[in-house]
């Protein structure tokens, strides 16, 4: 009696380790396996063929995440959007579905980040104008992101005052492609010179862009003269300072001898942006919005400002008002100009050396590159016979294992 308890309890500690080596051989081939992150979102896509009039090579699809998205926009209400589906590996046998924004869709396009169609292609709909989703029949390669691209209708929104306005709000990066003609883009109020990047990026997005439709300023006059103060003169140098703005700007008043300008704002959130003449008025300014009475500027006047893009002969600063009034750009001594000349080059200095820096380093990595490369070439496939041959004896191990496992339990 013992001797049986013995060996059943030996029979037990058998079967368990039969069953970690099996489970340590399926975790062994499947830990490289693609995992490919969805939302099980089962859709009938049976009634719907690809544009060749092919059916699908199933009847349900499963709704997969967008990890990116990207915009192009324009001074149109219209925009085209790209979805893109990082990495992942399908087969016609288990098509895959991406969700479209909502609203009138065209111009569908079923593409790798090469460019070259993937088929099949579909929707989820009588018209892709009115369809929610579109079908992507197969994706052959992980290392080729897939890209579904649409235009839609109505995205953008141009106000009466010539302000072109969206709101983005997505979960997930986000990447902004402007046209070349729109220089100056506002980032939730902030303005982001684009000549040069030709996009921007938002991280788990919740921005509001705005820019402007017309690319001619609003130009204004103000004459410097050496009056004083209580004595009027319409005598002295001329000066042009130039706005954009969504609504109407008051006539341009500037004193010399306190150093400021101002005008009326006539609407609430008025977002302005200006340029200066630095012999009119050293930066940085300050900016301040009072009542038409008041006389006194108060610290709890002064609003936020941007000032960018600021040459040897002009400013340029961006405010917004929350509400109606005056508004006063009160500019600095000569102390606190040069003080804001030190910061631009040192902020110039560190830039040129973080790209002679990155320059250094990409120009060290291709070195190396070309140095490897022949050898790449050469130990490529000697590398996976290696890993093959690896994998057969590992195989075989277990094999051999298992086999020797089930002939001593049977005895």
């Amino acid at each position: 009696m013992q001797k049986w308890l013995k060996f059943q309890s030996q029979s037990k500690i058998l079967n368990k380790r039969v069953f970690a080596v099996i489970f340590a051989v399926v975790i062994l081939f499947t830990v490289n396996s693609q995992i490919y992150g969805q939302t099980n979102l089962q859709i009938d896509i049976s009634k719907y063929l690809d544009v060749d009039g092919s059916p699908f090579a199933s009847d349900f699809a499963e709704v997969i995440e967008t990890d990116k998205i990207i915009f192009e926009i324009s001074k149109d209400e219209s925009v085209r959007v790209k979805h893109i589906v990082i990495g992942g590996v399908w087969s016609p046998d288990e098509p895959k579905l991406i969700k479209m924004l909502p609203g009138k869709h065209s111009n569908p396009e079923l593409t790798d980040e090469d460019g070259d169609y993937l088929r099949p292609l579909g929707f989820v709909g009588e018209t892709f104008e009115e369809s929610e989703y579109i079908i992507a029949g197969q994706k052959s390669f992980k290392a080729y992101d897939l890209h579904a691209s649409y235009d839609l209708e109505n995205f953008l929104e141009l106000s009466d005052n010539g302000l072109w306005t969206k709101h983005f709000v997505f979960p997930h990066d986000v990447m902004i492609y402007v046209d070349e003609e729109i220089e100056i883009v506002f980032a939730n109020s902030r303005p982001i010179d684009l000549s040069e990047a030709g996009g921007l990026n938002c991280m788990g997005c919740d921005l509001k862009i705005e820019f402007f439709e017309d690319t001619e300023p609003i130009r204004k006059t103000v004459i410097r003269n050496d009056a004083k103060f209580e004595e009027i003169s319409n005598t002295g140098e001329k000066f042009t300072l130039e706005f954009f703005t969504n609504g109407e700007i008051g006539d341009v008043k500037f004193l010399n001898e306190l150093n400021y300008l101002s005008f009326n704002s006539n609407k609430e959130n008025q977002i302005f942006m200006l340029k200066i003449p630095l012999d009119l008025l050293l930066s940085p300014y300050h900016v301040y919005v009072t009542e038409s009475d008041q006389e006194i500027l108060l610290e709890s006047d002064k609003i936020r400002t941007t000032e960018f893009k600021q040459t040897d002969t002009h400013a340029n600063i961006v405010f917004r008002p929350t509400s109606e009034g005056i508004v006063h750009v009160v500019g600095s001594n000569e102390m606190e100009h040069e003080k804001l000349l030190v910061k631009l080059q040192e902020k110039l200095d560190q830039s040129e050396e973080e790209k002679s820096s990155s320059a250094s380093q990409n120009e060290k990595v291709e070195e190396k590159s070309e140095e490897n490369l022949y050898e790449k070439w050469g130990e490529s496939k000697i590398n996976n016979d290696d890993d093959d041959t690896i994998i057969l004896i590992i195989i075989g191990i277990v094999a051999v294992i298992i086999i020797g496992i089930i002939i001593k339990l049977k005895k």
